[in-house]
């Protein structure tokens, strides 16, 4: 059967492009090789330029909302940052990225979850995706959303440039009195792992709580966690399981998103704050936009090397600056925690960026005219 976008991978960004081509009549297919709802790791928190780029519907999933930041360094001398308005709301993976791809398909795009992709092809043509099963699925426009270990990007010749790290994360459950304590506030500790941090996140009836690196070179994940937690005063059952994944991090260059009928997205795109670890936003983000570079493709008022394009001046230009920042906080972390804490309006500055009411690019001007450290990785 002939489908107009083909789409590989129904997290946030494929869910959203699927939604959006469909919606404006196009046939559209989404796979994916887990059953939705599906398990993710992930600190499930949406920023305020997340929640910018939804529909109404998603506010029924809300489970906490925060409006304190706590900045640790390897978990001790704490520096609490309050806000007036909320800085981040959060949610569960699971019932979101369902909620998404539940909406995708309302709009129109036929969804098959369970089913694994084996092989992608593109011709001057078109593309082709074939299943588990043998089948083969050919259409005009291939979209890669399959996340960090992308078979669409392997697949096919696209330069995203970044690099990865590794998460772990697990749900831990606590009594109602310690998740009431923690509710509203969003933990942070620097300096416990090289290269990366570890969060605690209040969810509806457990404590989402990971750690992770930038950088993949990191062995013993777990130790990490546990030093982590027992900092924190957070008991982890030991047959609680953690799930580990590769996090991708953008590197701020440009690099080729596109070929000639096939576009990445997402985490599949490297599409990753290297300093915060957040992808929830370019996901959405950059769903859209591939969205909207197909539909003009089609109309023939655009064409795919526009999507690379635009991803570098609305994402990846300013994730060169946090790429900066970021050499230096991992790099620096006890002299950059002295800094904050006697200078308290650095981590405002970060908060506002971090959750979305500021940039990166003002924030390194900020940082850059003040501090001779940060003028260092320049």
């Amino acid at each position: 059967m002939q489908y107009d976008v083909l789409i590989c991978g129904a997290g946030p960004a494929g869910s959203t492009c699927g939604r959006l081509l469909a919606r404006q009549g196009l046939k559209v297919a989404i796979f994916d090789r887990a059953r939705f709802p599906r398990y993710k790791p992930c600190g499930g928190g949406l920023t305020g330029k997340a929640q910018g780029e939804l529909e109404a519907g998603w506010e029924d999933l809300i489970e906490d909302t925060t409006r304190e930041v706590i900045f640790y360094h390897r978990q001790e001398r704490p520096l609490k940052i309050t806000c007036e308005q909320p800085v981040i709301k959060m949610v569960s993976r699971e019932k979101f990225d369902s909620w998404l791809l539940t909406e995708a398909a309302r709009a129109g795009a036929e969804v098959r979850d369970g089913y694994r992709v084996t092989g992608v092809t593109e011709t001057a043509g078109g593309v082709k995706v074939q299943g588990q099963d043998g089948c083969t699925w050919e259409g005009r426009f291939l979209v890669g959303a399959d996340g960090a270990l992308s078979l669409v990007r392997r697949s096919l010749p696209f330069k995203p440039g970044g690099t990865a790290g590794i998460t772990l994360e697990c749900e831990v459950p606590v009594d109602a009195g310690l998740l009431t304590s923690y509710r509203g506030q969003v933990h942070l500790s620097y300096g416990g792992i090289p290269y990366g941090y570890g969060w605690v996140f209040p969810k509806g009836d457990h404590l989402s709580v990971g750690i992770g690196s930038f950088t993949r070179r990191v062995k013993g994940l777990r130790r990490y966690f546990d030093t982590f937690c027992r900092g924190l005063g957070l008991a982890v059952p030991a047959n609680l399981r953690c799930r580990g994944a590769v996090i991708p991090a953008a590197d701020g260059q440009a690099g080729v998103f596109h070929t000639g009928r096939a576009l990445l997205v997402g985490d599949a795109a490297g599409l990753v704050d290297p300093f915060s670890g957040e992808g929830i936003y370019y996901a959405l983000r950059s769903g859209r936009l591939a969205a909207e570079t197909i539909m003009a493709t089609l109309a023939g008022t655009g064409e795919p090397g526009a999507y690379s394009r635009r991803l570098y001046d609305e994402l990846l230009q300013p994730l060169h600056y946090a790429r900066r920042i970021a050499r230096v906080v991992y790099a620096l972390t006890p002299v950059v925690h002295r800094l904050v804490t006697a200078n308290p309006g650095i981590a405002r500055r970060l908060v506002e960026v971090l959750f979305g009411r500021d940039t990166y690019p003002d924030l390194w001007q900020y940082l850059t005219r003040r501090y001779a450290i940060f003028r260092l990785a320049r």
